[in-house]
């Protein structure tokens, strides 16, 4: 429980920082190239991948809040067990997505791992790197949302209503 603590806090303080960097890469450009006349010849690529970035770290807190878009005009009709069932199927389809993802995530982050940004001091390799890492957290989630489903599907009907 205090690991699980610490990594989702890790991940809200990341995503902050992601974010404001984007955000002060952004502003820095903007005052260097219009008032003061001396773009930044780094700043637009850092920008684009820290908003490569921020946008996995918000995939992963998004799944941990179970705040994604659905539509739920169809699960809301449904019973505790049949409802439980779409749910089962739901975090199944996720934990695949998770390992199909993880799995090329690593692919392309090794193959890209000595290759140098144009102005920047690291490789695109430190870019891809969130693709796996975001997966195995979304896929960690929906195994958790699997593990709650199933246990709602496995009670007795008078239970699970």
């Amino acid at each position: 429980m205090l690991l699980r603590r610490f990594a989702e806090r890790a991940v809200d303080v990341l995503a902050i920082v992601t974010f404001s960097g984007m955000f002060a890469c952004v502003l820095a450009q903007v005052i260097f190239r219009y008032f003061l006349n001396d773009p930044l010849t780094w700043s637009d690529e850092l920008a684009r991948y820290l908003f490569v970035w921020c946008a996995f770290l918000g995939w992963v807190i998004a799944a941990r809040r179970r705040s994604h878009l659905a539509i739920t005009m169809m699960q809301s009709r449904l019973s505790a067990r049949p409802r439980a069932a779409l749910a089962v199927c739901a975090a199944l389809a996720a934990v695949a997505f998770a390992i199909i993802l993880s799995y090329y995530g690593v692919q392309i982050t090794l193959r890209n791992a000595d290759v140098e940004t144009p102005s920047l001091f690291f490789t695109i390799g430190v870019v891809y790197a969130i693709v796996p890492v975001a997966a195995l957290a979304v896929g960690l989630h929906a195994l958790g949302d699997l593990v709650a489903a199933v246990r709602v599907f496995r009670r007795p009907p008078a239970a699970a209503a």
